[in-house]
C-alpha cells in the first residue's frame, strides 16, 4: 500500500563527522523508492542543535504539514536527527500519534515503537551531557596548566612548540611581537584620556587589522569590565590567566543561551608570566580611569548614568539593523536608528563601509506594528488560561488561606456552628432553670459569631476569584489592555506586557525601504513558529475578531452605543462580516517553503515573521488559483 512521505534530515555543528543534509535526502529518497512510498515533501534544519525545537523551522514545518495534509510517515535517517532532547522528542510523538502518523528511520527500515524513541531520546540527552561535563573538565585542566582553553586573544598566536612525537602541543601560545605592540599603545592611549571610540577611529584609519582581520571596534576595544570582557580587560595581558567567570543555561522557554555570573570562589585562576604583554603601572592607570568615568559599558547600551536615566522600553534590545546587524537604539525623541551608521563604524561585512540604513522609526509606530501580530498567537499558547490561573494564584497569595484549605475551612465553619448552637442551648437551660446569665458564655458566643463570619467572608472570597478571573474574563479583559497599548496610550500597559512580548519575540530585525515608505519589520521567535502552525482560518478569524472587538470598544468610549437595541444592532453587523469573509479565507492556501534565504510573510501584515535565527521560513498567504 502506497504511503504519503515526509523526509526530515538534520545536521548540527556539535559533531564535525555528521552526515551531511544531501546524503541524508539521498538516503531517504533512495528508502522510499524501494518501498514504493510517495515522498510528499522534504524538509530540514541545516546547523542547528537536536536539543533545540522552537527554533528549528524544518521540524516546525513538518509538524504543520501534518495538520493540513494526511501524512502516514515521518521518515529520518536515525531517530537522533528528530532531537536529542527527551522532553521534545515526547512532544513530537504526542503530534504525530494524533494525526496517525508513523515514525521510520533508515538505519533501522522500519517504523520505531515509543519505548525505543524515548530510550535513544534519553541516551543522545545523556550523551550531551556527558560531552559537556567532559569539556568543561577538560578546560579547567587546561587552564591550570596555563593553557588555553578558548578562542586565541588578540595579541598572541599559537606556539609552535612540539612534543617527542613532532606533534604541536595544543593550547600553548606565545606573544605576537606586532600585535602585542598595539595592544600596549591601546593601553597607553586610553590612560592618557583617549576614548575607545576614538581609538578605534585612529586604527582603522591607519590601516591597522582588527581581531580576526575585522575592522577594529570601540566595543572590542571597551569590552565589559565586570565579565572582563574586551581589549581593556584581558587580564591575560598582565600574566594571569581566568576561566569559569560566567557559566550558560539554555531558557527552556526561548531556548536561548543566557549567562550567568559566577561566585569568584568558582573562578579558575593561574598566573603565566611569559603571556604578559602590559605592566602592572599601565594596568593599573587604565583600572583607575575606568573607575572614574564609570566607563562600564555593555553592547549596544550607553554607560550606567544614562542608564538609571533612560527607561526600559517593550522592544529595548532586541532590534536590530537588517543591514550591518548592528543594534538598533533610541538616537532622539522616541526615534530608533542604526547605533553602527551613527557612530560612522565600518562594518567588515560590508566591505569595510559604513552602514547605510538611514531608515529610523517612532517607536510608538514600531512597537504598534509588532503587538498587531501577537492576538492571534495567544489563543494557540491558551495564553488566556494561563494568565486567569496566574491571577487566582496572586489574589489567594493575598488572603489568609490558601486555595488547598478551603474545604477545611469549610469544615470548621460547620463546627463553630456545632458550637455556637450548643452554648446557645446552655443559656436556654440556665434561663428555663431560673438561673443566672453567665457573661463567659455570651463572650464565647460573640467570639464564635465573629470567626463565623470571618470564614463565611474568606469562603466567599475563593468563589469571587472563579468568576472574576475566569478565561473567559480574562481575554475581554486582555483585549482591552492590548488596545491601550497598541494605541500607545498608557506605556504602564506595554511595561506589563513586557514579560509576554519577550517570551514571544526573539528579536525584531529593521530594514530600509525605498522613499518614504515606513521601515520594514521581521520578527523572530517562537510568535513566528506559532502562527507558521495555525490554519489560516483560525488565524484570519482571530485577527477579524480582534478587529471587531477593539472597534467596538472604541464606539462604546465615543457614546455611539448607548443602547442595547444599538449593541446588538453593531453585534449583527460584525457576524454578517464575518460571514461574508468565510468564503474568501477558504480560498487561502498556506505555502510553506525552506530555505536559507527566505522568510516567514504574513499578508496583508506589513510584519514579515522569522522562526529561530540562522534558518528561515515561508508563510506566505495567497489564493489559490
Amino acid at each position: 500500500m502506497t504511503k504519503n512521505v515526509l523526509f526530515y534530515a538534520r545536521y548540527s555543528t556539535d559533531r564535525q563527522n555528521e552526515v551531511s543534509i544531501e546524503t541524508q535526502v539521498e538516503l531517504g529518497k533512495a528508502f522510499v523508492a524501494n518501498k514504493g512510498w510517495k515522498l510528499v515533501e522534504t524538509y530540514a534544519d541545516s546547523a542547528i542543535s537536536g536539543t533545540s525545537f522552537t527554533s528549528r523551522p524544518g521540524i516546525q514545518q513538518v509538524l504543520a504539514h501534518v495538520k493540513r495534509e494526511r501524512i502516514d510517515v515521518v521518515l529520518c535517517v536515525t531517530a537522533d536527527r528528530l532531537s536529542r532532547d527527551v522532553e521534545h522528542s515526547s512532544k513530537i510523538l504526542k503530534e504525530l500519534n494524533y494525526h496517525d502518523t508513523a515514525i521510520w528511520t533508515v538505519q533501522a527500515g522500519q517504523e520505531i515503537s515509543h519505548m525505543e524513541l524515548h530510550m535513544r531520546s534519553t541516551l543522545s540527552h545523556e550523551l550531551v551531557e556527558q560531552i559537556r561535563y567532559r569539556t568543561r573538565e577538560g578546560m579547567k585542566t587546561a587552564v591550570k596548566k596555563g593553557k588555553a582553553s578558548t578562542c586565541l586573544a588578540y595579541g598572541y598566536r599559537l606556539s609552535q612548540q612540539r612534543d617527542a612525537s613532532g606533534d604541536r602541543i595544543k593550547g600553548l601560545r606565545e606573544i605576537d611581537l606586532e600585535k602585542a605592540e598595539i595592544v600596549r599603545r591601546i593601553y597607553q592611549l586610553y590612560a592618557d584620556g583617549m576614548s575607545p571610540r576614538d581609538i578605534a577611529q585612529l586604527l582603522n584609519r591607519e590601516g591597522i587589522p582588527g581581531p580576526r582581520g575585522r575592522k577594529w571596534r570601540d566595543t572590542a576595544i571597551r569590552g565589559h569590565v565586570g565579565r572582563g570582557t574586551g581589549i581593556l580587560n584581558n587580564e591575560s595581558y598582565i600574566g594571569r590567566m581566568v576561566w569559569n567567570r560566567r557559566q550558560y543555561r539554555k531558557n527552556p522557554q526561548t531556548e536561548r543561551r543566557t549567562a550567568r555570573a559566577n561566585d569568584s570562589s568558582d573562578w579558575v585562576v593561574t598566573d603565566v608570566p611569559e603571556m604578559r604583554i602590559v605592566s602592572d603601572d599601565l594596568w593599573s592607570r587604565v583600572k583607575d580611569r575606568q573607575k572614574e568615568i564609570g566607563d562600564l559599558f555593555d553592547f549596544g547600551q550607553s554607560n550606567r548614568l544614562n542608564a538609571t536615566h533612560r527607561p526600559e522600553y517593550l522592544l529595548s534590545h532586541l532590534l536590530e539593523c537588517e543591514e550591518c546587524g548592528g543594534p538598533y537604539a533610541i538616537s532622539g525623541k522616541d526615534r530608533y536608528s542604526c547605533t553602527n551608521r551613527k557612530k560612522r563604524l565600518p562594518i567588515d561585512e560590508l566591505g569595510g563601509a559604513c552602514c547605510s540604513n538611514s531608515k529610523t522609526i517612532i517607536r510608538q509606530e514600531l512597537e504598534s506594528r509588532v503587538l498587531d501580530c501577537l492576538p492571534a498567537a495567544f489563543f494557540a499558547e491558551g495564553i488566556f488560561d494561563t494568565l486567569s490561573e496566574r491571577s487566582i494564584a496572586y489574589e489567594t497569595a493575598k488572603l489568609k488561606r490558601p486555595l488547598a484549605e478551603r474545604d477545611q475551612m469549610k469544615r470548621k465553619l460547620s463546627e463553630l456552628a456545632g458550637k455556637q448552637q450548643n452554648i446557645i442551648q446552655q443559656i436556654s437551660d440556665r434561663a428555663a432553670e431560673g438561673r443566672p446569665r453567665l457573661p463567659a458564655l455570651d463572650d464565647t458566643l460573640d467570639r464564635l459569631e465573629a470567626e463565623r463570619q470571618i470564614l463565611e467572608m474568606e469562603i466567599a472570597s475563593f468563589t469571587e476569584l472563579r468568576r472574576r478571573h475566569n478565561p473567559e474574563e480574562t481575554e475581554m479583559a486582555m483585549r482591552q489592555f492590548m488596545m491601550v497599548a497598541r494605541k500607545g496610550k498608557n506605556e504602564e500597559a506595554k511595561r506589563m506586557l513586557m514579560p509576554i512580548v519577550r517570551q514571544l519575540v526573539q528579536k525584531v530585525v529593521i530594514g530600509k525601504t525605498p522613499g518614504h515608505q515606513p521601515a520594514s519589520l521581521q520578527v523572530h521567535g517562537l510568535i513566528a513558529s506559532i502562527l507558521a502552525q495555525m490554519d489560516v482560518l483560525d488565524y484570519m478569524k482571530s485577527r477579524f475578531i480582534s478587529e471587531i472587538h477593539e472597534d467596538f470598544v472604541e464606539r462604546l468610549e465615543a457614546g455611539e452605543l448607548d443602547s442595547e437595541e444599538k449593541r446588538e444592532i453593531m453585534l449583527d453587523i460584525y457576524r454578517e462580516e464575518l460571514l461574508e469573509r468565510f468564503p474568501e479565507w477558504e480560498n487561502l492556501q498556506v505555502s510553506v517553503v525552506a530555505g536559507a534565504g527566505s522568510n516567514l510573510y504574513l499578508l496583508p501584515e506589513q510584519v514579515k515573521m522569522v522562526a529561530g535565527t540562522g534558518s528561515h521560513h515561508n508563510l506566505l498567504f495567497e489564493t489559490a488559483a
